[in-house]
């Protein structure tokens, strides 16, 4: 099968050493390789730079992060161990003047050593708010994903609450309307996450309430996965609540806070990322 989550990295370790020799014509196996990927769940501030500091192999950064995104690229392969990670503001004319450019590339706002284990899986979550006087201020929560095995004939998500001002919600999945029965996830805390759920290729709504009521938080229509594309021969495959052996993750995202010079969202909203593409169609 061809994943998406792993085609970045071996993009990554064949662009710079592992599938090329040196000056000298000696080979460079690559190192062992975790996984990383990056989401800003910011809602005060600019776009960030995500970057390794201890070395430039193995290190792709992740650049110009908006609030509510996922760092270009999903996952990507970084040589495993303990590695030196640094979130600064973005410096892009987009987010602020030229003349304070240099100054914003130089705000650190994470700072932070983590030691990735080869072969593993991670999203690391910027979360919390920049502002002071913030109740949750801002931080990196690194989360070990423990894929599931890919099937053609489901679609397996997980709900990850990213969101400390809404704070815990119920989630419904695929519930009329007005919604009955009971959520999928009752009183999802922030910083906390479903287990895999299951379906059959189909729609996939979500929907936010406020805890034990059917007030709805967010989108009263909820949140509707994109039904993506089928892969061919000569083309790959969109993730999407259609296309069975699609995985992914939605993340409830706060509101932006008032005030911010960053993408403006009036509520909170869900925002699905793929963990990993349905599989490419093979050549007769």
């Amino acid at each position: 099968m061809r994943f998406q989550r792993l085609f970045f990295a071996v993009i990554l370790a064949c662009g710079v050493t592992a599938c090329a020799k040196d000056v000298t014509g000696v080979t460079h196996a690559p190192p062992p390789l975790a996984y990383v990927r990056y989401v800003n769940a910011v809602p005060d501030t600019f776009a960030m730079d995500f970057r390794a500091v201890d070395q430039v192999q193995y290190s792709q950064p992740f650049l110009n992060t908006a609030f509510r995104g996922l760092g270009d690229g999903n996952y990507q392969g970084y040589q495993a161990g303990s590695r030196h990670i640094r979130i600064f503001l973005d410096p892009s004319p987009s987010n602020t003047s030229q003349a304070v450019s240099v100054a914003v590339a130089s705000t650190i706002m994470v700072d932070t050593t983590f030691t990735f284990t080869a072969g593993t899986y991670y999203t690391l979550v910027h979360v919390g708010a920049a502002r002071s006087g913030a109740a949750v201020k801002e931080q990196l929560w690194i989360i070990q994903d423990a894929l599931p095995t890919q099937s053609a004939a489901s679609v397996q998500y997980r709900i990850i609450n990213v969101a400390p001002v809404q704070g815990a919600v119920d989630v419904y999945v695929n519930g009329t309307t007005p919604l009955t029965g009971a959520p999928a996830a009752a009183s999802l805390a922030f910083h906390s996450a479903t287990a895999y759920l299951s379906q059959a290729p189909g729609p996939l709504v979500i929907r936010l309430t406020a805890p034990g009521t059917l007030n709805a938080v967010g989108a009263a229509a909820g949140y509707t996965l994109q039904v993506g594309t089928a892969g061919t021969t000569a083309a790959d495959p969109i993730f999407g609540s259609g296309q069975g052996g699609s995985i992914l993750t939605a993340f409830i995202f706060d509101a932006s806070a008032a005030g911010t010079v960053g993408a403006p969202f009036a509520t909170p909203g869900v925002v699905f990322f793929p963990d990993m593409q349905p599989a490419r169609t093979t050549s007769p």
